[in-house]
């Protein structure tokens, strides 16, 4: 009797176990007694998916999401429990998932073409439908990606300014100044420029019409200047054909020659080394000049204690010149100087 209450309190507890058990599956939507299959989905974000998800084709509910396990790749393993028995999956279909506005993730099938069929327990291809929150979220995660470096180079930017400027701004009234003081510079040097090329409008014009006057005369005597260089290639062919090296062997000859001569000029040889470097025979000659301007001078003045000339049969005295002597000695006495 003993044993029958126990017995029948742990059949009890059994059946509570099991009930419970069936509760929650039935709950999540999944009947323990049918015939339901088994797929599986890998998604890498499934956007608040959680057990008990329903799972759609055409806006029916065919089944409902059972778990999600994370797998080795960090991704999402959702397992689908799907109760429509008489609904077949090509391989080529996919599992959708979407968000409703409110956040609300389900799943969307999208059967395909192929002629094979998924079977229990097949992993079955999966694609997205964002809802706003994730659109939003996409959109603005790479603007306040942007925005934040942005931010980051204004501060630097703000903080380069700040350094510039100071605490007061003198820093940079500084740099206006100067900058002023180069345009002003750069203004008056403009000027400067402008007006030497108004000064000098006619010299270049001039200048201008010189250059074109000499183009053109350049221009009328090509035929000279190609008659020049025809001459000036004539004669640099005559002058290689010319006997160069004979030229200057008998320059070379002739250098020979003179320096022979200076060496015997410089060895004591010769009149021309007296003439150059013996002072005595210039002596003897100065000393002869003078005594013949002496000679000369005397005979000037007393012609007659050298020549007498016979008059009228009068007895010859002194030397004896015919006609043409005494011609010549007076021509040669009336040129010396008193």
């Amino acid at each position: 009797m003993k044993y029958k209450k126990e017995f029948v309190i742990g059949l009890t507890v059994v059946v509570a176990i099991a009930l419970l058990l069936f509760g929650i599956q039935f709950l999540k939507g999944i009947n323990a007694f049918s015939s339901n299959r088994t797929f599986y989905a890998a998604y890498d974000n499934i956007q608040g998916l959680v057990p008990g998800s329903g799972i759609n084709y055409k806006g029916n509910k065919i089944g409902v999401v059972q778990d999600n396990v994370l797998d080795e790749n960090k991704n999402w393993i959702t397992v689908l429990n799907i109760s429509e028995s008489a609904l077949d999956f090509p391989k080529d279909s996919k599992a959708k998932l979407e968000t409703t506005v409110l956040g609300e993730s389900s799943i969307q099938i999208i059967l395909g073409e192929s002629s094979e069929m998924l079977k229990n327990k097949d992993t079955i291809m999966v694609d997205y439908k964002f809802g706003i929150t994730e659109l939003a979220t996409q959109k603005i995660v790479p603007i306040e990606t942007k925005v934040n470096v942005l931010l980051n180079k204004l501060n630097k930017s703000l903080a380069s300014i700040d350094t510039v400027l100071g605490t007061d701004g003198e820093n940079l009234r500084r740099m206006m100044i100067s900058l002023r003081q180069t345009v002003t510079t750069l203004n008056s040097t403009v000027q400067d420029v402008d007006n030497v090329v108004k000064g000098s409008s006619s010299d270049i014009k001039k200048t201008l019409e010189n250059i074109a006057s000499i183009t053109e005369n350049v221009k009328k005597s090509n035929v000279k200047i190609t008659n020049l260089i025809s001459n000036f290639s004539d004669m640099s062919d005559s002058l290689k054909g010319a006997d160069i090296a004979g030229t200057v062997m008998q320059t070379k000859s002739a250098l020979a020659e003179v320096t022979k001569m200076m060496e015997e000029i410089n060895n004591g040889n010769g009149t021309a080394h007296q003439l150059i470097y013996n002072d005595e025979l210039i002596n003897n000659m100065n000393a002869m000049l003078q005594e013949t301007e002496r000679l000369v001078l005397n005979i000037k003045t007393h012609p007659k204690r050298y020549l007498q000339f016979a008059v009228f049969g009068g007895k010859d005295k002194g030397v004896k010149l015919d006609a043409t002597d005494e011609k010549k000695l007076k021509k040669l006495l009336d040129e010396q100087p008193n």
